[in-house]
């Protein structure tokens, strides 16, 4: 019988590989299936969305029904393909022809752009991965590459390449490679948004992962991009100043006014869906707090119950605590750094030494952050 370097023999390690393997291709054969039977309408995507987002009622519009229609459509493609290609999935995929509506998201930090992203991928049940794209550079230049997204999406997908081209991506700060010349260096970005151009477009690609070679297309990924693209709203004002036009700007926004801003022009072109989202207001941040389901509140609450302690913030104190937010001007993830600075010092003197009711009022938010 023959060894390995690590003591498995060649036939037990055949066998794990083929057990890997059997596994990979159950899981596969499920996720299409739930992909081909998926029904979700895009009321109840935003429905389910409401839970978790509290506010921007047309974005959650614009992303629930782009998400609901992406795999509507890849689900009868697949079905489709699968029948004419005697079930086999890889091939499937490779012969599907469906049109994609890549999504830009525009909009404050802190406003639900990502939290959007993340809820609804999660709501289809497919692969998601997240990209900051200030972590990206033209190659020569400290950073990534464009085409480790598609490492990262292999991951998130478990390291199945098949569930991967079947994901969302999120490109975060895209707004970021906007073409600009630097003194010391030209970092304009072009050449990153080049490189994300050839995965928007649903190019085969080859990733090398380790030893291992992967082919992966792009085409059935769904992209969404999303930026803060400040200064965008004057440029949009200005060009309808030009030509007559009157309104919310947000109404008027076109690919020209994105290019004007410094995105290369074929790559906004890849993203047709287009929504603004707004500032969040005391008000929104108000009922974060209260309404959503991910409230960094409540989960203070349940951290806080465990050591039986009833935490409960008045109307005034949580009307405190939202104003403060706003005006640090982080959106939603403000809330998490108000909150902590309120409670710090009761988290660590209360549990042990007091059980029953703490109530914080509006007073006591003031006190403590000054």
């Amino acid at each position: 019988m023959t060894h390995t370097h690590d003591g498995i023999s060649g036939r037990s390690q055949q066998r794990i590989e083929d057990k890997i393997e059997l596994l990979r291709e159950e899981q596969t054969a499920q996720a299409v299936q739930e992909i081909i039977e998926f029904d979700k309408t895009p009321a109840d995507l935003k429905a389910a969305m409401d839970g978790f987002i509290i506010g921007q009622e047309r974005g959650k519009k614009v992303i629930s029904t782009a998400i609901a229609f992406h795999y509507k459509r890849l689900g009868g493609a697949l079905k489709e393909a699968l029948a004419e290609n005697n079930d086999d999935i890889s091939l499937a995929l490779r012969n599907i022809r469906a049109p994609r509506a890549n999504i830009m998201m525009i909009g404050p930090s802190g406003c639900g752009k990502t939290y959007t992203s993340e809820t609804t991928s999660r709501l289809a049940g497919v692969a998601f991965v997240h990209e900051d794209m200030t972590r990206f550079s033209e190659v020569g230049y400290v950073g990534q590459d464009a085409t480790d997204i598609l490492i990262d999406l292999v991951f998130a997908a478990g390291g199945n390449p098949t569930l991967a081209q079947m994901g969302i991506v999120y490109l975060d700060e895209i707004d970021k490679i906007a073409s600009e010349i630097v003194a010391y260096k030209d970092v304009s970005g072009r050449g990153v948004q080049k490189g994300l151009l050839h995965l928007v477009d649903g190019t085969d690609n080859t990733v090398q992962i380790g030893k291992e070679r992967i082919q992966l297309s792009t085409k059935n990924v769904l992209f969404i991009a999303g930026g803060a693209f400040e200064n965008l709203e004057g440029l949009v004002k200005q060009r309808m100043g030009r030509q007559g036009y009157q309104g919310n700007w947000k109404d008027y926004l076109l690919t020209d006014d994105l290019v004007a801003f410094g995105m290369e022009r074929q790559l906004m072109g890849r993203f047709p869906v287009k929504v603004v989202y707004d500032r969040l207001t005391t008000r929104d941040l108000k009922d974060i707090l209260t309404r959503s389901a991910d409230s960094v509140l409540l989960a203070y609450t349940s951290d806080l119950k465990a050591w039986g302690i009833d935490l409960e913030l008045t109307d005034d104190a949580l009307g405190e605590v939202a104003r403060r937010a706003e005006q640090e001007g982080t959106g939603a993830r403000g809330l998490i750094s108000v909150i902590h600075r309120v409670l710090l010092e009761d988290m660590y003197r209360l549990p042990g030494s007091h059980t029953g009711k703490f109530v914080v009022d509006g007073d006591y938010v003031k006190e403590k952050l000054g």
